[in-house]
C-alpha cells in the first residue's frame, strides 16, 4: 500500500515556482523548481498536476488584491476623498505591477493557452476580484454622499484597465510621464472629468 505524500505547504512550493519562473521564464523547468522546494518531482505533480498549472496557481496567487485594497470601503470616512483615491489607484497599479512579469511568462509560454485556460476556468480571478472591491468602495463613497451615483463597477474596470495599460505600455513604449504622473493625472480625471465647466452668465 502506498503511503501517503508527506505534508508540504503549498505556499512553499509556490514560493519556490515564482522565485525560478521570474529567474528563467517560460524556460523554469519542474525540476528545477521541485529542488528549490526541497521536493521531489512526485509531490510537485501530486499537487499540481501539470507545470501549466503550477503557473496558474503561481499567477493567481501573486496576482491577489493586497489586503489595504480590501479594507478601504470599511476604512473609506476615515480619509478624504482625494486622499482614498490616491491610495486606491497606488494599491491597484502596485497589484498590476506586482502580476505583470508572471502575465507575461504565461502569455509568452509555449503552452499559453492551457495556462490561460486554467485561469478562466476560476469563477473569481484575481481581476475580477479587484474590480469587485473598488465598486465596494465607491458604493461606500455613494453612502457617505461624497460623489455622485455612477455605476461602481463601470469606474473599477477603468482604474484596473488603466493601471494594466500603464504597466504594460512601460514594458513597450517610452511613454512621457513617470509613475507619478500617471497616478496623479488619474486620480484628477476621476474628480474633475475632462469636460470643462459651463462658464457664468454675467
Amino acid at each position: 500500500m502506498r503511503g501517503r505524500p508527506p505534508q508540504i505547504q503549498n505556499d512553499a512550493i509556490l514560493d519556490a515556482a515564482r522565485d525560478v519562473f521570474l529567474e528563467e521564464g517560460h524556460g523554469a523547468t519542474t525540476a528545477k523548481i521541485a529542488q528549490r522546494a526541497g521536493v521531489s518531482e512526485g509531490i510537485l505533480f501530486y499537487r499540481f498536476k501539470s507545470r501549466s498549472a503550477l503557473l496558474a496557481a503561481v499567477i493567481e496567487r501573486e496576482t491577489l488584491p493586497p489586503v489595504e485594497l480590501r479594507d478601504l470601503a470599511r476604512t473609506a470616512a476615515d480619509s478624504s476623498f482625494e486622499e482614498n483615491l490616491e491610495k486606491l489607484v497606488t494599491l491597484t497599479l502596485r497589484s498590476v505591477q506586482k502580476a505583470s512579469p508572471f502575465i507575461g511568462i504565461a502569455e509568452s509560454s509555449p503552452r499559453s493557452d492551457e495556462v490561460l485556460k486554467l485561469l478562466k476556468n476560476n469563477p473569481n480571478p484575481p481581476p475580477k476580484i479587484v474590480v469587485e472591491l473598488i465598486a465596494g468602495y465607491l458604493v461606500e463613497e455613494m453612502r457617505l454622499g461624497r460623489i455622485r451615483k455612477i455605476d461602481p463597477f463601470v469606474v473599477g474596470r477603468v482604474i484596473l484597465g488603466s493601471c494594466m495599460d500603464f504597466v504594460r505600455a512601460q514594458h513597450l513604449l517610452p511613454l512621457r510621464g513617470d509613475e507619478k504622473a500617471f497616478t496623479h493625472g488619474l486620480i484628477d480625471l476621476l474628480l474633475h472629468g475632462v469636460a470643462k465647466p459651463p462658464s457664468r452668465q454675467r
